[in-house]
């Protein structure tokens, strides 16, 4: 079993090498040999009948002749590859602290990141929670939450999907909990304004270091919801809840409400509240519910 302190290294590790990286992460361009083909005109006769195989720069198809790679080959993100710059990405990051100093000392951060990637054909979307507390030296809360999902559209109300979640708690009897799950989804309202859908599928979970170390089949049956109140306000909300198939009263939600508000257009900068609960009916000895609450800045990229 994994020790609670390298867990704890570990995920501090992750978290600041994840928000140092992102910007630089992703290549700008690809090298010359594979971005920069230059294509030749056809070989063309003179006027004494003799072939001519020269070519010169001006004949290239283009304005500019690459002579070496650029030097800048990794540059921030928001120039990249054209593919990452479509306007159907969104790219979002979270951050919110709050401290105290003097007769106590106390510190806290929660801090996310999410990218969307949607088209007439289907909808990818990835999000990653982390939270820390401490208290007098004394660690109250660490947690991290990943959450990916995939949909199919196979018609404009009907879909499949695949969702993967990976729990971390430091206060929980097992290293991380894996939840894999998949089936058929369905758009009861979808416009501009208000988004409304079910799911309902099937899957496995394993709790990696737990008590109950083995994969447990199960259902899945989940909500998601999202309206917007203005121009400026929206409120979201995702419920999944994961029954085990072979005993109803074993199952673990996971739910996330949140309400962003818009505060400058011009740098896509809101103020997100929200609240994620994870409730387990078979806790081992840990209480059965965990709600971590927050306010955060919210930087939509």
């Amino acid at each position: 079993m994994v020790s609670k302190s390298m867990m704890n290294r570990l995920f501090d590790a992750i978290l600041v090498l994840t928000f140092v990286a992102i910007p630089y992460c992703i290549p700008s361009r690809l090298s010359a040999q594979e971005s920069e083909i230059q294509l030749l005109p056809p070989i063309s006769g003179s006027d004494d009948g003799s072939i001519s195989t020269e070519v010169t720069s001006e004949e290239l198809l283009g304005e500019e002749l690459l002579t070496e790679a650029p030097t800048d080959f990794w540059t921030p993100w928001s120039t990249t590859m054209g593919w990452f710059n479509s306007p159907i990405w969104d790219f979002g990051m979270e951050l919110g602290v709050n401290g105290s100093e003097g007769n106590s000392q106390a510190f806290s951060m929660m801090a996310s990141g999410s990218f969307k990637r949607e088209t007439e054909a289907s909808t990818v979307e990835v999000k990653i929670n982390y939270g820390k507390t401490q208290a007098d030296g004394v660690e109250t809360q660490h947690y991290a939450l990943l959450d990916g999902r995939w949909d199919w559209n196979i018609s404009p109300i009907w879909f499949l999907y695949t969702k993967t979640i990976l729990e971390y708690d430091e206060f929980k009897f097992y290293d991380i909990r894996m939840t894999n799950s998949g089936g058929l989804g369905y758009h009861f309202i979808k416009n501009d304004r208000t988004t409304l859908t079910s799911r309902f599928g099937a899957g496995v979970s394993r709790e990696f270091g737990g008590l109950n170390n083995e994969w447990i089949p199960e259902a899945n049956v989940g909500a998601d919801a999202e309206h917007a109140l203005t121009k400026r306000q929206k409120l979201n909300l995702t419920v999944d809840y994961y029954p085990a198939w072979e005993e109803f009263s074993d199952f673990h939600i996971i739910a996330d409400a949140n309400w962003e508000v818009l505060l400058d257009e011009a740098t896509n900068l809101s103020l997100k509240l929200g609240a994620i609960d994870r409730y387990d009916s078979t806790p081992d000895g840990a209480l059965a519910n965990d709600i971590d609450y927050y306010v955060t800045l919210l930087w939509k990229l």
